[in-house]
């Protein structure tokens, strides 16, 4: 694994990509819905590439099909409570602003940013998606340990 600045966010696509077709949510739109037109959108997950960080959330990149490899929109969800982010981050309203879906910011910036808000928090309804996505932290984060200690 190489190295990677502070702060980037890895897909979990490059490093798993054998559980793309298993793992990766698609929703599968056949008619507008949420103010987006009919389509297949990715969901793609990516994580912190920060061996000491322990953030427990996700960048989810919607990706269109019909628009690969440009990503529509980035959604953060953090799944801990504003308690854990608050002194995580060490700042309350930051930290409180890290706390389940929101608009991830330094986003790329479109007039269907709320529209594909409203795709994924619909998604993340599912208990079982937010396990896998939970799964692949983890699987992420284990991986970036083992490196570690292959470094040390």
């Amino acid at each position: 694994m190489k190295k990677y600045p502070p702060g980037t966010f890895i897909y979990f696509l490059e490093y798993f990509p054998e559980l793309f077709e298993r793992e990766t949510r698609k929703v599968t739109l056949s008619e507008e819905m949420f103010g987006l037109p009919a389509g297949l959108y990715f969901l793609l997950e990516s994580y912190c590439a920060d061996k000491n960080c322990d953030c427990r959330k996700v960048m989810i990149n919607v990706v269109l099909e019909d628009n690969i490899p440009n990503v529509s929109d980035t959604i953060g969800f953090g799944w801990e409570d504003e308690k854990f982010y608050s002194k995580w981050v060490g700042d309350e309203i930051s930290g409180g602003q890290m706390v389940g879906v929101y608009l991830e910011p330094g986003r790329i910036n479109t007039d269907r940013s709320q529209k594909y808000l409203e795709l994924v928090k619909n998604s993340l309804r599912d208990p079982h998606y937010v396990k896998i996505i939970k799964k692949h932290y983890k699987r992420f984060k284990n991986l970036l340990k083992a490196n570690k200690n292959e470094n040390n």
